[in-house]
């Protein structure tokens, strides 16, 4: 483990040399100067303790004790959370240069506490474990490492810097569809730094399970209990599917509430409806990366992703110029949906799951909407207070269990009754 953690600061401090030294070049091409080179800089200082983080949370993977990154991730989250509102509510601004210094500072700043967090509990949770020595020894040990370490890293860089050049070049080709850059920034920030956080905020509790499951399946795989893993896939799949169905249903119902309470405007109502439906391709396709990874894919994942980078970026430099702001979301929807198809295609080549997609994904967008319907047809009237808002989100989610769980005993009793019919033909057929 130490050498794992001594060769990710050693990336860490080598992507922090390079971001230092060619960002701002590319920055000057695609931002034209409006903003300055402060942010990058300091972003570059937060890379080897991101690498940092990401080797010791994978120790705590491997060990099955997940929840002690969760912890570290949750209170670092708080902490940018409370800096980015003293750096914007108390200290002084005057342009975008400055909003994006004390934002990037902000998330530096939690990063290094991450780690620092991080690191505590590794020591602590080490030291249970000196005695027992059970870690394989010798050349055969490194060569393992490397096998995966080195594809994963490759192709972790090519993913970075295409990812890098995806996101400069969305302002860049908003300001060629006759709109100037600072309304160009504006748009993107609008999507990525506001929308997308709200999509995503529900995917925490996926993202942690979905953790969880990598050491199960590579436990899985190496017993060859495929019975078993399938059967872990379709529980899994019926709980993603109908999580992520009850938040689009939440976020379809309550759309102005949710923005006014957390931004105090209504400007991403719109853009908040139409990305919602994706959140069941956006969660499900993380659990099913994460099954990936346990399955010893993780290089194909790697690939999938580089993949829908590269279609992306090609969408952007020839879509965003002619459609706009709208043509960025179509984007961000036929990514999602092409990262998510492949990604089960593959699951699926090495599984061969059976999954009933018309009970556990199409009964249960029809049990939301109608658990929509019937909640606007009774609720004509949309009211900011917290409390109000929480207590009718509340209500909305139990009324969608209801049915949820109304169809399902009716299911299981239908199917039970099949059997005893079955049975008993084949019994007089005896």
């Amino acid at each position: 483990m130490k050498k794992c953690i001594l060769y990710s600061l050693c990336f860490g401090i080598i992507a922090c040399i390079i971001l230092i030294i060619f960002a701002p070049y590319c920055s000057s091409i695609f931002l034209h100067g409006k903003v300055t080179n402060t942010p990058i800089y300091i972003m570059a200082l937060s890379l080897p303790f991101t690498s940092l983080v990401t080797s010791l949370s994978g120790y705590f993977t491997g060990v099955r004790r997940v929840s002690k990154t969760s912890f570290s991730r949750a209170l670092s989250m708080i902490l940018q959370v409370v800096l980015t509102c003293y750096f914007l509510y108390i200290l002084p601004y005057s342009d975008l240069s400055i909003v994006c210094t004390y934002l990037i500072l902000a998330t530096t700043i939690a990063s290094i506490f991450e780690f620092i967090l991080t690191y505590i509990l590794y020591l602590l949770d080490r030291r249970k474990i000196l005695s027992i020595n059970t870690t394989p020894q010798g050349e055969n040990y490194l060569r393992k490492i490397l096998r995966i370490a080195f594809p994963v890293a490759i192709t972790s860089y090519i993913r970075s810097g295409l990812s890098t050049l995806k996101q400069l070049l969305i302002p860049f080709s908003l300001e060629k569809h006759s709109v100037a850059c600072d309304e160009a920034l504006s748009q993107y920030g609008l999507i990525n730094g506001m929308t997308m956080p709200i999509i995503m905020f529900p995917c925490i509790i996926i993202t942690s399970c979905a953790n969880l499951l990598i050491p199960e399946f590579a436990r899985y795989n190496i017993k060859k209990d495929f019975a078993r893993m399938n059967q872990v896939i379709v529980f899994i799949f019926k709980l993603t599917s109908f999580f992520s169905i009850c938040v689009i249903g939440v976020f379809l119902t309550f759309t102005e509430e949710i923005c006014y309470l957390i931004y105090n405007s209504l400007n991403i109502s719109t853009f908040l409806v139409l990305l919602s439906p994706l959140v069941i391709f956006i969660y499900l396709d993380k659990v099913i990366d994460a099954m990936l990874r346990g399955l010893d894919k993780q290089v194909g994942v790697m690939f999938c992703n580089i993949f829908d980078l590269f279609s992306t970026i090609i969408l952007i430099y020839t879509l965003v110029p002619i459609y706009g702001i709208y043509g960025y979301i179509a984007i961000i929807a036929i990514s999602e949906v092409l990262n998510f198809t492949i990604s089960l295609i593959q699951l699926y080549r090495v599984t061969k799951f059976k999954f009933d997609y018309f009970s556990y994904v199409l009964i249960p967008i029809l049990l939301v909407f109608a658990t929509k319907f019937l909640f606007d047809a009774i609720d004509n009237y949309i009211e900011y207070d917290i409390s109000f808002v929480i207590l009718k989100i509340l209500i909305f989610v139990i009324i969608y269990i209801i049915l949820l769980i109304s169809f399902n005993i009716f299911k299981f009793f239908k199917q039970k009754r099949f059997v005893i019919i079955s049975h008993k033909k084949k019994i007089l057929h005896f």
